[in-house]
């Protein structure tokens, strides 16, 4: 799993996860997050043919990025969700999010808290 993006404003106001698995959901994700930026994030190069991207959004609670560990199980791809390493930065209310890029799967994320 390799971490490629991670920023301040995603416009989601609850704490969620999902996979995206083509172009399209990948603008429809841009397009959201975009809304009130200008000028927009640029969505990343990715060959969804060989891989995938797993989204997280922190709620507008969450000040700090997050770290993933990931491992496949038979069925689903279980997502552990680390305790942060960083310390909270600043009082501003944000909603973060991350993207990682992960070899393609046709399992089902399950999430472990």
């Amino acid at each position: 799993m390799q971490n490629i993006l991670n920023e301040n404003y995603s416009g989601f106001e609850e704490e969620d996860y999902f996979l995206i698995r083509n172009q399209e959901a990948l603008n429809t994700f841009y397009g959201k997050i975009n809304r009130t930026r200008k000028p927009g994030l640029v969505p990343p190069e990715v060959d969804f043919s060989q891989n995938m991207l797993l989204v997280w959004c922190g709620d507008s609670k969450t000040s700090n990025f997050v770290d993933l560990e990931i491992n496949e199980g038979t069925d689903n791809l279980v997502v552990h969700k680390l305790k942060s390493k960083t310390e909270k930065q600043n009082n501003l209310i944000v909603s973060p999010f991350s993207i990682f890029k992960l070899p393609l799967s046709v399992k089902s994320l399950k999430i472990q808290q």
